[in-house]
């Protein structure tokens, strides 16, 4: 396996598809395997990465990367899903490499208003390998590279467990839809927003 190794793209993708049948093959192999996972994120609990389709594989839940680093000296194939809700990534990734670890990784690439997460850009740039997964256009169909937020949505950067607020889109539709919602902006619509999410 070509390490780093990153599966990425917009949500419903098929990402952590990807990561967790990275870890079984591992495993098989007999391997030693740990998959890590944000404490911020809490959509399917401490114990486990859960892909869309069901598959899943136990985690350890970590508030920062560099406890990945602490947790894996007796391990072989490091697993980190949705790396952009971790701080510390970077600094961990390197660490983890000069130490011979082989490290695989999930994260969305962007956030919905199309921009790259920083730590996610850097992590981009030192793998061996990065897997681009597209999702489905819910609009048109077409591969979707993009994942779009909805005009009720909340507000914060980073909404976990509310997939109801999102949608994946090719770049056609999502230029559409953040056109439109500028366009309502620019004529005093207001969008009926949903309350924060705790």
């Amino acid at each position: 396996m070509r390490s780093p190794l990153v599966y990425c793209g917009p949500m419903w993708g098929g990402k952590t598809e990807g990561l967790i049948s990275r870890l079984v093959r591992a495993e098989i192999q007999k391997v030693r395997v740990r998959a890590f996972s944000p404490s911020t994120n809490t959509r399917d609990g401490e114990l486990s990465i859960r892909s869309h389709s069901g598959a899943s594989f136990p985690a350890t839940s970590v508030a920062h990367a560099e406890e990945i680093v602490e947790l894996s000296e007796e391990i072989d194939v490091i697993g980190i899903d949705e790396i952009f809700m971790l701080d510390g990534v970077p600094d961990a990734l390197r660490e983890l490499t000069r130490l011979g670890k082989k490290t695989v990784m999930a994260t969305l690439d962007m956030d919905s208003d199309g921009n790259i997460w920083d730590s996610v850009g850097q992590v981009l740039g030192m793998a061996e390998e990065v897997v681009k997964c597209p999702a489905v256009c819910t609009v048109c169909k077409h591969d979707a590279y993009y994942t779009y937020r909805r005009p009720d949505a909340p507000s914060a950067r980073v909404l976990v467990g509310a997939g109801n607020f999102y949608e994946p889109r090719c770049r056609s539709c999502w230029q559409r839809g953040q056109d439109e919602k500028a366009r309502r902006r620019g004529q005093g619509e207001f969008f009926r927003t949903a309350p924060e999410l705790p």
